[in-house]
């Protein structure tokens, strides 16, 4: 699930969240989880406050289930370039900067559903935006892609795509990562 929320034009909230799990009950706890975000990122809700919320839910509302939930959001202030992160279990989200490495923003919180306490007191970081920083939130699905010899791309593989795109205009760079993802699947470059 991804979910881009701006409330005026100077925030904007990015999310994406994996749920465990296949078929309706997965669906039905994603399409929960995404109202549920909605409502906190749009009111506000520091992201402390918010993981705990989901972390409940999970628990208290969904017990027994099996169902767990890793997200990564991000809300940035435009004018300020400033930008508040946290992460539960999922992947690091990467900070681009042109012909650089990516800056990587790890999870300071444990999978949400798991357990009470998975919520990390400082789970928020804040990172100050250079001009043209580039924001990459992803799933596990866009890292666990497997070439012709059975390699998998992995975190590292990502990164090194987001740096070699990074010098392009963001339409392109956003086109190039999924086509060099695909070369690594078993495409042609294979």
């Amino acid at each position: 699930m991804r979910c881009v929320n701006s409330t005026d034009h100077e925030h904007l909230s990015l999310l994406v969240c994996d749920v465990s799990g296949h078929g309706i009950g997965s669906s039905l706890v994603a399409n929960r989880i995404y109202s549920e975000t909605t409502t906190h990122l749009r009111s506000g809700m520091p992201f402390l406050d918010m993981f705990g919320e989901l972390n409940r839910f999970l628990i208290e509302d969904i017990a027994g289930s099996g169902m767990f939930v890793t997200l990564a959001a991000a809300r940035i202030d435009v004018d300020r370039r400033r930008m508040v992160f946290a992460g539960a279990g999922h992947p690091p989200a990467m900070v681009a900067r042109r012909g650089q490495n990516p800056v990587l923003l790890e999870s300071r919180s444990m999978i949400l559903g798991a357990l009470p306490d998975a919520v990390d007191l400082t789970t928020s970081l804040e990172v100050q935006l250079e001009p043209d920083d580039r924001i990459l939130l992803y799933t596990r699905r866009d890292y666990e892609v497997f070439n012709s010899r059975g390699e998998m791309l992995g975190i590292a593989g990502v990164q090194e795509i987001v740096r070699q795109t990074s010098s392009l205009p963001a339409r392109e760079m956003k086109q190039g990562i999924p086509r060099s993802r695909g070369c690594l699947a078993g495409g042609p470059a294979d």
